[in-house]
């Protein structure tokens, strides 16, 4: 049975208040997961509207262009033809260490997309809707990802491509619920670092560096 990575959603409205939508970059939001998250069974956590389960949504950046994915067969309809500029997915306990939401935004990379070269990964925000019973139960974690290898996606459940990121405002009413979001509210003109907001931030994003691993087969 899946194990995924949950903190109660009164610890995180404790750290967040009322913020919804597009939340900007706070330390003390990465601070309160790391200490306060656990595992629990996803089909209980699927309906559990005491806890959030975390997700890394990345954005997966090379040079000025954004990848851009959608689902071939959705089990929903409404996702048919949407497009998603997030990768991501439930962190399990495979990816406990020293920053286990980092460590589970790779693998997702690696499982959906071929690539090899480096990755610089940066947290920049953070997302939280609660128009729908499905995302009351999840929290993002949003990264960006800038490659400085071509990627190809190889899950096979998923088809897509690299988009110009100045484009992305024409294309979000064909985008999924947290996509659209963030491509309404990042600013795409600076590869997603800053927010369109007069918000300036105290705390400053902390950079990794990750070698990726050659996932060519011969």
């Amino acid at each position: 049975m899946e194990q995924v990575l949950v903190v109660n959603t009164e610890d995180l409205k404790s750290t967040i208040g009322n913020k919804t939508g597009l939340i900007e970059f706070d330390k003390k939001i990465l601070d309160m997961i790391e200490t306060k998250s656990y595992f629990v069974n996803r089909s209980e956590a699927e309906t559990d509207e005491t806890k959030k389960q975390i997700i890394p949504y990345c954005m997966v950046i090379n040079n000025d262009k954004i990848l851009a994915v959608k689902r071939k067969n959705p089990s929903e309809l409404r996702l048919k033809d949407m497009l998603s500029i997030g990768i991501g997915g439930h962190i399990n306990p495979v990816d406990q260490g020293t920053d286990t939401v980092s460590n589970a935004a790779m693998r997702e990379l690696k499982e959906e997309t071929d690539f090899s070269g480096n990755v610089v990964s940066q947290v920049v925000g953070f997302l939280s809707l609660s128009d729908t019973p499905v995302n009351r139960v999840h929290f993002g974690v949003v990264y960006r990802l800038e490659i400085d290898a071509e990627v190809k996606v190889i899950d096979e459940g998923l088809e897509g491509s690299f988009v110009p990121l100045t484009e992305l405002p024409k294309l979000s009413d064909k985008m999924e619920g947290w996509s659209k979001v963030l491509a309404e509210r990042v600013d795409m003109s600076t590869l997603g670092y800053a927010f369109k907001s007069s918000t300036k931030q105290t705390d400053g994003p902390t950079s990794y560096t990750f070698v990726a691993e050659d996932s060519k087969k011969p």
